[in-house]
Parts: structure tokens; C-alpha cells; sequence
């Protein structure tokens, strides 16, 4: 089983949508008490998702289509997998409906062994119904600090009818830049609890994956980079509950902030939570990229650049 740890990942949006907000003209979601601008966990898992789903691995919460070439929700997707993995003629698909009603069928346990993002992160199934706390835990991040909300309008190219002359118009809400801050958690006790078992390895790929698919998912809507993740693995359960020990520094308004090359990250803060934790700290990855400026790195980190 894997250790314990927590990450703080840092992340940058240019001229781009981190994370619209349906319910609000898809503008880029954020805090009107302060003006930072939010992203939800779920936006962060989805770039773990679609990479896995990439590169062939199994995973739960995608967009998956019946037969008929329609897509399926949460019940359909797992009663698919209940047919694909556990019915092997006719006879057994007239029993499909009792069995998963009575919740006899080992979706749960296939989905903890072979399906990594359920793995990870838990899953909710609706039917048959049944939870699962994912051991590996991601809060909604916000931008260090204010960003501007910009909104823009075009003419597309093809227009909106036959015998039509103008495009039709397009529009969209963006960031001219914002630099965010995501907290995460693995916690081995909860991957115990539920018997979920999650390796090294695992949790390696986990940070390879997140980190291609936030560099990956590229379009006019999202266009994020990964800049800094820390990693603090511990020798038995301990967690923190914020690691919030690296300082931004930057000489700017918030406003007018526009690329990682106007901040400067100090560890200098992680370096005194470790020395006065070092009875349960087992080691320190810090992956960066080349762009960023830091200043008070420890030695004792062990650094890696992306």
C-alpha cells in the first residue's frame, strides 16, 4: 500500500476558460468577494480522466455510448460494465435486472481493482446504488490572485442557413491570465477502509497522467499549464490538511498579471514545516517547470523538472 501524502499543485490559465460556470453564462467561475477565480475539483479529474481514457486505461466517469450510438448515464454505464463482465449468456441476461437489484453482482469490488479513477478518486452508482470515499481527495482551487473576466464576440465562418450571408455570431467569457492553487490529499487509512488497493506505482502514474493532461487538453476554451506540484510523502498517516507552505511573490497589480515569468515561488516556509515534521516526513518531490522562478529550495527536496 502506499504512503500517506498531500500535493499542492500550481497551475496557469492563459486567454483561456478555467472552469465556466453553467448556471452563469459559462463565465469563468470565481469569488465576487474577492474577484479570485475558482476552478472544482471535478474540472482537476476530469483532466486525469480523459488522459487515462487515452492512453487505454479503464475508467468509470466518461463519456460512454450504447449499442444505438446514444449516450449512457451513470445506471446504463454500469450496467454495461455488469453485462461485459459478468453475463455470459442469455439465461444470465434475463437475470441481470434482479441480480443488480439485489446488489449481488461484484461491481463494486471491479471497479476498486480495475477502474483507476474510481480507484482514486470513489465513484457514486446509482444502481445498483452504492458509495465509494475515493482515497484520493481534490478541493476546488482558486487563482492567487484577482483576475479579469473579459467577454469577446466573432463571426464563425459558416453561417447560420442556406442562403444566409453573414456568419453566425459567436461569444465567450475569458481570463486574459490567473495562476491557481490546488490542494490534494492521499490518504492511506481511507484507501484501507474501503479495500482499495492503491501502490507507489499507482500513485506515480497518477502525477504523470494529471500533469500530460492538463499540458494535453488544449483548445480555444481551456488552455492551462502545469507549473509547480509538491509532494510531501509521509512515513505513516499524517496529514496537514493544507500544505500551504509555499509564498507567490509577485510585483504587479493582480490585474495586470499576465505570466509565470512575473511570479517568483519561495519554499522557504516548506522548508520549515519539513524540519519541524521530519519524524513523519519520508520525502519531498517538487516537480517544476523550467519557466518558473524559485528561490529557497532545500536540499533536501528532491527536484524534478517536467
Amino acid at each position: 500500500m502506499a504512503n500517506t501524502r498531500e500535493f499542492l499543485l500550481f497551475t496557469d490559465c492563459t486567454m483561456a476558460n478555467a472552469n465556466g460556470d453553467m448556471i452563469n453564462e459559462n463565465r469563468p467561475r470565481y469569488d465576487e468577494s474577492t474577484g479570485k477565480l475558482e476552478m472544482s475539483d471535478v474540472r482537476i479529474k476530469r483532466y486525469f480522466r480523459e488522459e487515462a481514457d487515452d492512453r487505454g486505461l479503464k475508467v468509470f466517469v466518461r463519456a460512454t455510448k450504447d449499442d444505438k450510438d446514444k449516450y449512457l448515464d451513470c445506471k446504463g454505464v454500469a450496467n454495461k460494465i455488469i453485462l461485459d463482465n459478468f453475463v455470459k449468456d442469455e439465461t444470465d441476461k434475463k437475470k441481470v435486472k434482479e441480480l443488480t437489484e439485489k446488489g449481488k453482482l461484484g461491481l463494486e469490488s471491479l471497479l476498486k481493482s480495475d477502474y483507476i479513477d474510481v480507484k482514486l478518486f470513489g465513484a457514486v452508482v446509482t444502481e445498483p446504488k452504492f458509495n465509494i470515499t475515493g482515497p484520493l481527495q481534490v478541493m476546488w482551487s482558486k487563482s492567487i490572485h484577482e483576475a479579469e473576466i473579459k467577454f469577446a464576440q466573432g463571426t464563425a465562418s459558416f453561417t447560420s442557413g442556406e442562403g444566409k450571408v453573414q456568419g453566425t455570431i459567436w461569444s465567450k467569457y475569458y481570463t486574459p491570465y490567473a495562476l491557481f492553487r490546488t490542494y490534494m490529499v492521499y490518504n492511506d487509512q481511507c484507501a484501507k477502509r474501503q479495500g482499495i488497493k492503491v501502490t507507489d506505482e499507482e500513485l506515480e502514474d497518477f502525477k504523470d497522467i494529471l500533469l500530460s493532461g492538463i499540458r494535453n487538453y488544449k483548445s480555444t476554451s481551456k488552455n492551462q499549464m502545469p507549473r509547480i506540484l509538491v509532494e510531501v510523502i509521509y512515513n505513516k498517516n499524517y496529514i496537514d490538511g493544507e500544505l500551504d507552505y509555499v509564498d507567490v511573490k509577485y510585483d504587479k497589480e493582480d490585474l495586470a498579471l499576465r505570466g509565470i515569468d512575473e511570479f517568483t515561488f519561495d519554499f522557504l516556509n516548506l522548508k520549515r514545516f519539513v524540519d519541524l515534521h521530519k519524524d513523519v516526513i519520508k520525502k519531498v518531490n517538487i516537480y517544476i517547470h523550467p519557466k518558473v522562478k524559485v528561490e529557497n529550495i532545500s536540499e533536501e527536496f528532491n527536484l524534478i523538472y517536467m
